[in-house]
């Protein structure tokens, strides 16, 4: 059992946390603050800023974000943009101005406050979703192994699946974790002892300036979800993956267990964001907040899970 304090600071945390004071970050990296509103004014939209009539992608005004994310919360964006292609997000970039940009993919790991956000939000729902075939080759040892291209719009749990169809094996413990490649890339997620960034061979991005750069995994640095990158600012499109032969019997086996696993452990059928802290290095956040007793705590509409502790559910009306 831990001492006071340390429940303290959690009941602290959980006071703030469900109004959103505390630091969020875009998948850029960059710090995410609330700008004032007068930032965009639609009806005074400066040309050098519109790509409304440039692109073939989707433009919505004040759109309510709490569709857009796992945990179902969130007030209206400025402008939510959809682009339907790498050149509707070059335009985008080109002609933003200096608004500031916020990317998401399938909104998990991701909290938005009821004042929503001020600038443009660029989803990726309906491009980046394409897989190419994986290209085979045998090490010098003999060992087969190939090279996967993969949209940054994917869902991690669609790669899994399609990586283990053709017997390659690497990311199959990865299969339950939400969320799409790009962000999986951006926090190296993991799951069951494995990160994504142990398979990774390397990351295209645009830059900010609409510039496409490919990093390859020595000039990349994962840690413990953290992936950094020589340059800060930009938006992930596509990753390639180097991943080894394996048995596809033996493969879906291991993704049958740890959906089974997930299922009894994580409270899947309610809207969370995932785990919300980071493990402390050899112990389990879970446990440390369960021993605590917050386990199944609640504060308006947002509740710590009593299935897993490390969850935050909301239950119907969290803000």
């Amino acid at each position: 059992m831990l001492s006071g304090p340390w429940k303290q600071r959690l009941i602290r945390y959980a006071n703030t946390g469900t109004d959103h004071k505390f630091p969020m970050r875009d998948s850029l990296g960059l710090p995410r603050t609330i700008l004032g509103r007068k930032i965009i004014q639609r009806k005074n939209m400066n040309p050098s800023f519109s790509f409304q009539n440039k692109i073939k992608g989707e433009i919505r005004y004040d759109e309510i974000m709490s569709g857009y994310t796992s945990m179902r919360i969130g007030g209206p964006a400025d402008v939510f943009v959809l682009p339907a292609s790498l050149k509707d997000l070059q335009v985008i970039l080109k002609y933003r101005g200096n608004c500031p940009v916020w990317i998401i993919g399938e909104g998990t790991n991701l909290l938005v406050p009821d004042q929503g956000i001020r600038g443009i939000v660029i989803s990726l729902k309906n491009c980046f979703k394409s897989i190419k075939r994986p290209e085979f080759y045998k090490t010098s040892e003999g060992i087969g192994r190939a090279f996967i291209q993969v949209d940054a719009g994917v869902k991690l749990s669609y790669l899994a699946k399609y990586s283990a169809r053709y017997g390659l094996k690497g990311i199959e413990n990865l299969v339950g974790v939400p969320g799409s490649v790009g962000g999986a890339v951006v926090m190296n997620a993991g799951a069951e002892g494995t990160e994504i960034g142990e398979v990774i061979r390397s990351v295209k991005r645009i830059s900010l300036d609409g510039e496409i750069e490919v990093f390859n995994k020595k000039q990349m640095a994962f840690e413990y979800r953290k992936t950094t990158f020589p340059s800060k600012s930009g938006i992930i499109i596509e990753v390639e993956l180097d991943l080894e032969k394996g048995e596809t019997a033996d493969i879906h086996r291991a993704m049958d267990k740890y959906l089974s696993r997930r299922s009894t452990t994580q409270p899947l059928t309610m809207p969370n964001s995932g785990s919300i802290f980071k493990n402390p290095e050899g112990h389990s956040a879970g446990k440390i907040i369960e021993s605590v007793g917050l386990k199944g705590y609640q504060i308006g509409g947002a509740g710590i899970s009593i299935k897993h502790a490390n969850f935050i559910v909301n239950k119907g009306n969290a803000s």
